[in-house]
């Protein structure tokens, strides 16, 4: 079975220009779990909503909304029907200018290191939020020309969006004790994404990080919003989900491949997290499929 790894190791774009736009066209529900990865991450949902978790928050994301993912979240994305939306993956090294001036000390260097955090969506006046949306738009625009230009115009127009919100004081500046604790969940959460078809037990996880149980427990819930034995659960229904879709094993061997050990336990986890039973969410699934192809011919 092919295990996921939390920190991310795809090349976002090409070394000379390490930025790359994902967009994403899903006439379904759409699932990305906890991960990470050193480039700066704007999301732009252009159609339907999103779900996405940073950390502890998690946000809902309508059309014509974005928000910003910093160097180092923990974050996973979602959504329970069609949506579209574009995700700008960049190394803040792209910000960088080869003649130092004073916006690269005091502005582009804390940003590219980390120091200089960019702000939730919520702290954002409507009128920036405005200004940002038209640059967004802007720089998944350029990404589609073939102009030879098109990579300077899209560094000035993130350097715009930096601009914009340096002028609004909307940057913050990273606390030692948030970055600790990432690390922290970074660990146990790769645990889980290695482990999950194996028993793993509270106090194995309390363990990584020399806690008991209980004080563990509660840490891991202020950091993503729920304690380790839903994420686990959540977790395992995700690799289930996948294997009901891309195989023809039977549901029962399923539950014990992705880590459950009682059947009755993962038909109620399963239909809790993903609204149908495993048999009615494979059915569906194929039903859509069917369905698309009908469309298409």
């Amino acid at each position: 079975m092919n295990k996921k790894t939390l920190k991310e190791k795809s090349t976002h774009g090409t070394p000379l220009f390490p930025l790359h736009i994902y967009s994403k066209v899903r006439e379904r529900e759409y699932h990305v779990d906890f991960h990470w990865h050193e480039e700066l991450e704007f999301i732009f949902v252009e159609n339907g909503v999103m779900e996405i978790t940073i950390n502890a928050e998690t946000l809902q994301v309508a059309k014509g909304q974005f928000l910003f993912i910093n160097s180092g979240d923990l974050h996973k994305v979602t959504s329970k029907g069609p949506s579209i939306h574009h995700a700008i993956v960049f190394h803040p090294q792209i910000l960088n200018f080869d003649y130092p001036d004073i916006s690269q000390s005091s502005i582009i260097n804390p940003i590219s290191k980390g120091f200089l955090r960019f702000p939730s969506t919520a702290e954002i006046k409507e009128d920036v939020k405005k200004y940002i949306v038209d640059k967004l738009k802007t720089i998944i625009a350029l990404n589609k020309a073939e102009s030879g230009l098109a990579a300077l115009r899209i560094k000035i127009t993130l350097l715009e969006i930096i601009l914009g919100l340096y002028e609004n004081q909307l940057f913050g500046k990273l606390q030692t004790n948030i970055k600790e604790k990432q690390e922290n969940i970074k660990k146990v959460i790769t645990y889980i994404q290695d482990n999950y078809d194996k028993k793993i037990l509270l106090e194995d996880l309390a363990s990584l990080l020399n806690m008991n149980k209980n004080y563990f427990s509660k840490y891991f819930h202020t950091a993503i919003g729920k304690t380790p034995i839903p994420y686990i659960n959540e977790y395992r229904c995700e690799r289930a989900a996948e294997l009901l879709k891309s195989s023809d094993l039977k549901v029962l061997d399923i539950s014990f491949i992705v880590g459950f050990e009682n059947f009755s336990y993962f038909i109620r986890k399963f239909k809790e997290h993903k609204r149908y039973s495993p048999t009615q969410y494979r059915k569906k699934f194929y039903m859509e499929n069917c369905n698309n192809g009908l469309r298409l011919n």
